[in-house]
């Protein structure tokens, strides 16, 4: 019965069995200790070391992802941006810190840019 109430089996063999189905347990007194070894996990200082070490490259991907995305966002707004110069629809700014702002007028943003990209869907 240790397959039915180990979480990680118990789907996959629960699969075979008819939705009508009884289990009846042998040996039914140990349920108890077979439900916490079934449930209870062992941590070691080298588990703990190599999860530290997996964190620490996760995390610098992420941070590697996120200034990627950053700069595709950027690239795109500007490509937006000289698009909508392109096509009459925003004057040219004086400046390139006038592009760089992020800050379209809000007819402008409401008629040229989908609601799901202005609400970062």
């Amino acid at each position: 019965y240790q397959y039915m109430l180990d979480p990680k089996v118990a789907k996959m063999v629960s699969k075979e069995l008819e939705s009508e189905t009884i289990l009846v347990f042998d040996e039914a007194h140990n349920i108890d200790s077979v439900c916490i070894e079934a449930l209870s996990v062992t941590i070691n200082d080298r588990g703990l070391e190599q999860a530290t070490r997996s964190l620490g490259r996760l995390s610098s991907e992420v941070s590697r992802l996120k200034a990627s995305d950053s700069q595709r966002l950027q690239q795109e707004y500007q490509n937006l941006v000289n698009g909508l110069i392109d096509q009459g629809l925003l004057d040219a700014p004086a400046n390139d810190s006038a592009l760089a702002s992020n800050v379209l007028n809000p007819d402008v943003l409401s008629e040229a840019v989908p609601g799901n990209i202005r609400r970062a869907e």
